[in-house]
């Protein structure tokens, strides 16, 4: 009979032990708790900071210019023109923000950015941007007037007001720039100096999502901007503004997007224009066949990979305008739509995704000295080289790209 083995053999563990090794069904309802928690605890604390970030004091970039800049608010009622925009045949009324160069020292009041009954209507995009009311202008409000300042025409975006253009207002002003910006009261809602509110309309938008479709509906609102600019312009001419008069004898026009192209239409329909600026506009009228006589810049984002169906169409409708000998295209490396605004100077978390890689302060020095050499050119009478080194001076600027 032979002796029994010291150890006894291994023997596979029945199946039921690896069932036991799985996590019941209550242990991975705890472990999803677990996760919603931490997520909801990580939404708090981030809601928490923002809201704490957005009202936290921006102060705009501070001019360069040697004048102390002066703000103010005034209306205007065309009597001789119906709103195209409203329904209840109203006549077309603007609200008109004018920068300037001050008197002296110009101690005051700082202008803010949006008046109060104007930024609640703004600041309805959540926690998570800019709380208008918190940024910090170089404006005094109804500073005295210094001198007759030559006459720039401001036009915003579709939707913006023109106070998402303070940054190149001011310095142009500090510069010596008579700065009138018009705000358009069909696109976005617009608060007047008597504290009456004009709302957007539906006609006064262009939601039209192909070429065919866009081109009529944007050109429809550009000429009303375009008559707006002639009748502020004449207005303001023939009837000088509280602050004192002005110099209208050879004005410039300026705009983004779609004020850039109602501002290359009004000069070209304005015999005194001295030269127009486009930033990152694309043409819809007539400008676009009949072409600047005066001096033109446009300033376009950087170019993106490939061209769609609205780029290959914009193409064609500048050839004709930078085909002039005094036209001047240049495009900004690192750049998107919304660059051309105040819009990467505010606090924000979810700018990055409308802005480019160029760090917002950098844009803004580009965009004030390039427009200012430009106008300083063609409204002063400076030196043709002044803008020629001025656009050398950036290696973000390409030519004619």
């Amino acid at each position: 009979m032979s002796a029994l083995p010291d150890t006894v053999p291994h023997r596979p563990r029945p199946l039921g032990g690896i069932r036991a090794l799985k996590p019941s069904g209550r242990g991975v309802i705890r472990g999803i708790g677990r996760v919603l928690l931490g997520i909801a605890i990580g939404v708090i604390i981030f809601v928490g900071f923002s809201a704490i970030m957005r009202t936290q004091s921006v102060t705009l970039p501070a001019v360069t210019g040697e004048s102390a800049v002066g703000r103010t608010e005034l209306a205007l009622a065309d009597t001789d023109r119906i709103d195209p925009f409203a329904t209840d045949g109203r006549i077309r009324e603007l609200a008109v923000w004018i920068w300037y160069p001050a008197a002296g020292s110009a101690s005051g009041t700082a202008a803010p950015y949006l008046p109060a009954a104007w930024a609640p209507l703004v600041n309805n995009e959540g926690p998570f941007r800019q709380d208008l009311e918190a940024v910090v202008t170089n404006s005094i409000a109804g500073a005295a007037l210094e001198g007759r300042p030559p006459v720039v025409v401001l036009l915003p975006g579709l939707g913006q007001p023109v106070a998402s253009y303070t940054a190149l207002a001011e310095d142009l002003a500090s510069h010596g720039y008579a700065v009138v910006g018009i705000n358009p009261s069909e696109s976005a809602d617009v608060v007047f100096p008597d504290g009456h509110v004009v709302n957007a309309t539906s006609l006064g938008t262009v939601a039209e999502m192909t070429v065919d479709a866009w081109y009529p509906s944007a050109e429809r609102v550009a000429t009303v901007w375009v008559d707006d600019a002639q009748f502020v312009v004449e207005t303001l001419r023939a009837e000088a503004p509280e602050i004192g008069a002005l110099d209208f004898d050879r004005v410039a026009y300026i705009g983004h997007s779609m004020g850039g192209a109602a501002a290359f239409e009004a000069c070209r329909q304005d015999a005194r224009c001295a030269g127009a600026v486009d930033l990152d506009g694309t043409l819809w009228t007539e400008v676009r066949e009949a072409g600047l006589t005066a001096p033109g810049l446009l300033i376009q984002k950087a170019a993106a990979d490939g061209c769609d169906a609205f780029c290959a169409r914009a193409a064609v409708d500048f050839a004709t305008v930078m085909a002039a000998p005094t036209a001047t295209r240049l495009s900004v490396a690192g750049t998107t739509h919304m660059d051309f605004t105040d819009l990467g100077l505010m606090w924000g978390v979810t700018n990055g995704v409308a802005l480019g890689s160029i760090e917002p302060e950098r844009m803004t020095v580009l965009i004030r000295d390039t427009v200012r050499s430009f106008l300083d050119v063609h409204v002063l009478g400076a030196p043709a080289a002044g803008f020629a080194e001025t656009i050398g001076t950036y290696p973000e600027l390409a030519i004619g790209e």
